[in-house]
């Protein structure tokens, strides 16, 4: 009996991290994206609205992106698109911040 309740509280424990970590909340706002795409490189920047900030965990879905003729921008696109922000949980937060080696803020190719 007393290992039934064990794997019973076992389980429902981890049932519950399960649901805490997979948990998102998501923000809409509108946003003006930089786009350069060209034979030696691309560049892709989301100037996120006031008051939304993107932590460790979170993902940023650009709504629209406009059809670019043989995928090269030719100079800088800039366009004002809808934006969806998926706040990540607190403990996936967490776990992120804890278990990653680095930290990007910025990613930048120069040749």
């Amino acid at each position: 009996m007393n290992k039934t309740i064990t794997a019973v509280l076992l389980g429902a424990a981890a049932f519950s991290l399960s649901r805490w970590y997979g948990h998102e909340t998501v923000a809409e706002g509108t946003a003006n994206v930089s786009l350069q795409s060209e034979h030696a490189h691309f560049h892709f920047h989301v100037d996120m609205p006031q008051g939304m900030e993107v932590e460790a965990g979170d993902t940023v879905e650009v709504i629209d992106v406009p059809e670019i003729p043989a995928s090269e921008t030719h100079g800088e696109l800039t366009y004002t698109s809808p934006v969806r922000l998926y706040k990540a949980s607190w403990l996936r937060r967490q776990l992120i911040e804890r278990t990653s080696l680095i930290e990007v803020k910025e990613i930048v190719d120069h040749p």
